[in-house]
């Protein structure tokens, strides 16, 4: 499968943070035939191991399952639905959106966000974001009974959704490609690393990890379990927009994966820096440092997991990440496969 094709399968399923069944379920499905070892532990990190399961040293690669999502919080008796974030989910989206709730793994429900309309509203606050107090959910349904009927519940939990698929020329767009693009570049690479048969040396263990847009909670837990020596998170970050200065500017789309030296969870050590950098310059790739100190990824809870954990992060540009429309460049997208599958002929310097 291509990485078009993998984002094609990873991106529909939903997973908010917590309930990460339905993704994972995919995930797995994927990836059982071609590793050595696959397991799901007690938070529901999905962990798939290349090579012998108790070879040492370990390498881990990291990429989040999870997705920014809502959690319903009250159902009134006429069906509307009030309710709360889960992750960073910026509240100016939500009026007139299309919802997908979860009742249950493998089930959906449709809604869209109710908007008061300018006929009635008198033109007050339309320079205003509601807060999450006046948001509410309209799933068709007339009243709480018949919302219980079709399963939601206080605690169900849903995303905004616009679809995904190409864009433009050479483009993707999808609502969690924070961080469905890593974690197709985990499966991207999995595949590859089956089809050569390649030995690197060292135990690898990819954890899709649960929670992280919640606290980094599935990363704690799996990087304290797994005891790594050597650590990658492997991810989306945020790309240019129009109006944003150049230098609170992250990234860029079509430079290249970008490199965190610093962000606001870590910063990386040099010898990771420079061993990624000398994988993209020796495999002809193109990166870009990410400006520091913006954002924070499950290598912040990795690196400072027991003793401490050598820990870099790489990433592919995205615009419009935690909305529903969130975008990247394929380019992009496909050298950071070929990066983090360069480095890994690399990363026994750093063991």
């Amino acid at each position: 499968m291509s990485l078009i094709e993998l984002l094609d399968a990873l991106c529909p399923p939903l997973g908010p943070p917590g309930r990460e069944d339905d993704i994972r379920a995919v995930v797995r499905a994927i990836v059982e035939p071609l590793a050595h070892r696959v397991e799901v532990d007690r938070l529901g990190n999905l962990r798939v191991w290349w090579g012998d399961p108790q070879a040492r040293p370990l390498v881990m690669l990291d990429a989040h399952l999870d997705e920014v999502a809502l959690i319903v919080q009250h159902i009134d008796e006429q069906g509307f639905i009030r309710v709360a974030p889960l992750g960073g989910l910026d509240r100016r989206l939500l009026p007139g959106s299309k919802v997908i709730l979860q009742p249950a793994p493998g089930q959906s429900l449709g809604a869209v966000c109710g908007l008061l309309p300018p006929h009635v509203s008198g033109g007050k606050g339309e320079e205003k974001s509601q807060p999450w107090e006046q948001i509410f959910l309209d799933a068709g349904l007339g009243s709480a009974a018949e919302a219980a009927q079709a399963g939601l519940e206080i605690g169900t939990c849903g995303v905004l959704d616009l679809g995904h698929g190409p864009l433009g020329r050479g483009y993707y767009h999808a609502r969690n490609l924070d961080n469905r693009a890593g974690c197709a570049v985990l499966v991207w690479l999995l595949r590859r690393l089956a089809a050569e048969q390649r030995e690197l040396g060292f135990g690898l263990v990819m954890n899709f990890s649960v929670a992280e847009e919640v606290g980094l909670r599935g990363a704690i837990t799996a990087a304290f379990d797994l005891a790594p020596d050597l650590a990658l998170a492997v991810e989306s970050t945020v790309g240019e927009t129009p109006g944003v200065e150049a230098a609170r500017t992250p990234t860029r789309l079509g430079q290249g994966p970008a490199i965190t030296v610093a962000d606001g969870r870590i910063v990386v050590p040099r010898a990771v820096v420079d061993s990624l950098e000398a994988a993209g310059r020796e495999a002809g790739i193109a990166c870009q440092r990410k400006r520091p100190p913006f954002g924070g990824t499950n290598a912040g809870a990795i690196h400072l997991s027991r003793g401490g954990v050598l820990t870099g992060v790489v990433s592919v540009p995205t615009r419009y990440i935690h909305s529903p429309a969130s975008v990247l460049k394929l380019s992009d997208l496909e050298q950071l496969g070929e990066l983090v599958w360069a480095w890994l002929g690399r990363a026994g310097e750093l063991l």
